[in-house]
């Protein structure tokens, strides 16, 4: 036990040689004094959850500017959970927790799992302001690319690797862990699901872990193609992790075989496109970012261990509100890439599946048509989860819905009380009519109207269940559905077409699928994912379309 730590701080911490509860001021105020008159040389004052000791003692403040202006042989240490909840004299004794360093008060997949992969903080600075490392840059000043980085401090090291783990889920990134000898460094975050591999004692032959290195390079190469970078990628529907290769004992490596270096160096080349970024413990010409000294958050150890077994905990889907973060329907106008962009459910790691309905080829959507596959009643959900997501976000003028239920089976059931559906819309007629208006303007899609603020123009969606038995009963709506098919994208309309299969007839026109297998899953292109849906769909399709005409 380290007998130099003394503790104001509610419940027991390992490692103290004494701790107060803030509670019981009698003892705390005797601690104070001790530490103001000098205490023992070489003690430490830790002052856990500052929040809540300031509030038993107002004039905690007053006692630790004294303690650290007048004593010579102690330290004091600050831990809170938010940098702003203490005086900003004393911010540069402050260790904040390692989930209020990211933003969090506890951690779920659901509410974690949102980083974007820019920057992530490691720690505070001597003047106790976070130190974030910026994770990729500007190769031309336009294309963003990964930052290949070194850093000497193993906690620095650590805390940067588990603090992506606990920003983004697996699927975002991936690590690879190489030790040149057989270390603790990576004990605790070599349990998480983000670990592709951990290579031990490679000092002794690192032969096989560069073969294994260059492979995964050109592996994914091969998946990016001809896409700019691996971020533009992901725009095409697909889903590639970064992968951070992380080397402790790298000039070990290096001396038992330097062509170890040439291999990284091969593979750093191609950051852009693979997304393969380089985290070396020591400087070296291969990490164009080096990470400067920073005191690491102080539960670094005891979140090293807790929070990769919390990733593998399974946790159940949201509400309807909370997967979308709104309480209610909000109709006001977003950015155009969030525009026709609404969740439908949550992955396996707790983060929202979407359908774009923009159109790949002028928005870098998923759209603009897709299909859903699966028996009558799972349809009917699908259809919810999907329609009542759009309907949420935009108003009647910003998109019109069309359902048709061929067998009468109530698919529709609820959600034709909403304001956006139109009833008895010839679907040819309003076709003509959206060629005639952007003639008139000048404009060449409904894009191109909008954006020229000529005036409102809604997209069209049109929901159609059982299409397999509508187009033998009725032939004649194959041309429809052509017709849409290839120009729609152009005039704002959509198609959504739903059966118990894929459609037998050539609809080479849709580019999303949603299907039940052994559970959802979306598909777009080659990326297939599975999802959970809201677990209130039913109550909601009773009651969000009656709120939305009321307030329409």
């Amino acid at each position: 036990m380290n007998q130099r730590i003394y503790r104001i701080g509610r419940g027991a911490e390992d490692g103290v040689a004494v701790s107060f509860d803030p509670a019981d001021q009698r003892r705390c105020q005797n601690l104070l004094t001790w530490f103001e008159r000098g205490g023992e040389p070489g003690a430490v004052l830790l002052i856990d959850d500052w929040k809540l000791c300031a509030a038993s003692d107002p004039g905690l403040a007053t006692s630790i500017r004294w303690i650290t202006a007048t004593a010579r042989d102690v330290q004091v240490v600050i831990r809170a959970s938010n940098l702003n909840d203490v005086p900003e004299g004393l911010r540069s004794l402050v260790r904040l927790d390692f989930l209020a360093l990211h933003g969090l008060g506890r951690f779920t997949k659901a509410l974690a799992w949102k980083g974007r992969w820019w920057k992530v903080p490691i720690g505070v600075s001597h003047t106790g302001e976070p130190v974030v490392v910026e994770l990729t840059h500007f190769a031309d000043g336009k294309w963003r690319t990964g930052s290949h980085l070194s850093v000497t401090s193993p906690d620095a090291f650590r805390s940067l690797v588990l603090g992506l783990m606990t920003t983004h889920s697996p699927k975002l990134f991936q690590a690879i862990f190489i030790d040149a000898h057989d270390t603790n460094t990576f004990a605790g975050l070599d349990q998480a699901p983000h670990v592709q591999a951990h290579y031990r004692d490679v000092a002794r032959d690192s032969a096989p872990i560069q073969q294994a290195l260059l492979a995964e390079s050109e592996r994914r190469l091969e998946v990016v193609g001809n896409t700019w970078t691996i971020f533009d990628h992901r725009g095409f529907g697909q889903v590639l992790p970064q992968l951070l290769v992380c080397v402790k004992g790298f000039n070990d490596i290096v001396v038992a075989d330097p062509t170890f270096a040439g291999t990284l160096r091969t593979i750093a080349r191609d950051v852009g496109k693979s997304g393969v970024q380089l985290l070396l413990d020591s400087p070296h010409d291969l990490a164009d970012l080096r990470i400067g000294d920073c005191t690491a958050p102080a539960d670094l150890d005891q979140a090293a261990k807790s929070l990769p077994q919390l990733m593998h905990q399974t946790e159940p889907p949201p509400d309807f509100a909370t997967l979308h973060e709104m309480p209610k329907h909000v109709w006001k106008r977003r950015p155009v890439d969030l525009q026709y962009r609404a969740a439908v459910g949550t992955d396996e790691h707790g983060q929202p599946i979407e359908i774009d309905l923009k159109p790949r080829s002028l928005q870098d959507g998923m759209g603009p048509h897709g299909e859903i596959v699966g028996p009558p009643e799972r349809r009917a959900v699908a259809f919810r989860a999907l329609l009542l997501g759009q309907m949420l976000r935009h108003s009647p003028e910003e998109l019109e819905v069309v359902l048709i239920d061929f067998h009468g089976t109530g698919v529709f059931a609820g959600l034709d009380d909403a304001p956006h559906v139109q009833h008895g819309l010839d679907l040819m007629d309003d076709h003509e009519r959206r060629i005639r208006t952007l003639a008139d303007s000048g404009n060449r899609t409904t894009w191109d109207y909008r954006a020229a603020d000529t005036g409102p123009i809604p997209e069209l969606l049109v929901c159609v269940d059982g299409v397999k038995d509508l187009v033998e009963a009725q032939p004649e709506f194959t041309d429809v559905l052509q017709t849409m098919g290839r120009l729609g994208y152009r005039y704002g309309q959509h198609l959504l077409l739903a059966d118990t299969t894929p459609p037998s007839q050539n609809y080479d026109f849709l580019s999303y699928r949603l299907e039940l297998a052994d559970g959802w899953q979306r598909r777009v292109g080659r990326s297939v994912e599975s999802f959970l849906l809201p677990t209130d769909l039913d109550a909601v399709t009773r009651s969000l379309p009656q709120a939305m005409r009321v307030t329409s």
